[in-house]
């Protein structure tokens, strides 16, 4: 049997029992169901996975993709990484950073960018004192510039 047919089949399996525990209608169980997805391919949901997922259950994409951005522990092809920029009303250059990972990587917060990454606008990371900061899949990096923020994600992504 050849290996993309061994995962399809397994992730055929796994969609048929989240099926038949509802799924489709509650998020949890549509939430477990992706976990599961994604540790039968390694730890990143390919896109076809997602298609067939949404297919099975009868869900339109772009409902599962409003799912997938309130978890981003759920990885997809397309974001592999996550970065979370301080947005806390008391970071100074929030906006600054904000605003290049905007305009740099043409991404609005919630969104994709084209280097692989979920660009999100994250809530005060108790690091003040040493911020800006960013979080790049849920490691603090503090003392953030513009270049930092390039470098990070060129080294990591």
């Amino acid at each position: 049997m050849r290996e993309g047919t061994k995962l399809e089949q397994e992730l055929q399996e796994i969609i048929e029992a989240y099926r038949a525990r509802g799924a489709a209608r509650d998020q949890n169980e549509l939430v477990q169901l992706l976990r599961e997805a994604q540790a039968v391919y390694g730890g990143v949901l390919p896109q076809a996975a997602l298609d067939d997922i949404a297919a099975a259950l009868g869900l339109k994409r772009t409902f599962l993709d409003a799912v997938l951005k309130r978890y981003p522990s759920i990885k997809t092809e397309a974001a592999r990484h996550t970065l979370a920029v301080c947005c806390g009303k008391n970071c100074a250059k929030r906006d600054a950073l904000a605003d290049f990972v905007r305009e740099e990587y043409g991404v609005q917060p919630g969104g994709v960018a084209k280097a692989g990454f979920r660009f999100l606008a994250a809530g005060c990371m108790k690091n003040c004192g040493k911020g800006p900061c960013v979080k790049w899949d849920g490691e603090i990096h503090t003392g953030m510039t513009a270049e930092k923020l390039r470098r990070l994600i060129e080294e990591r992504g």
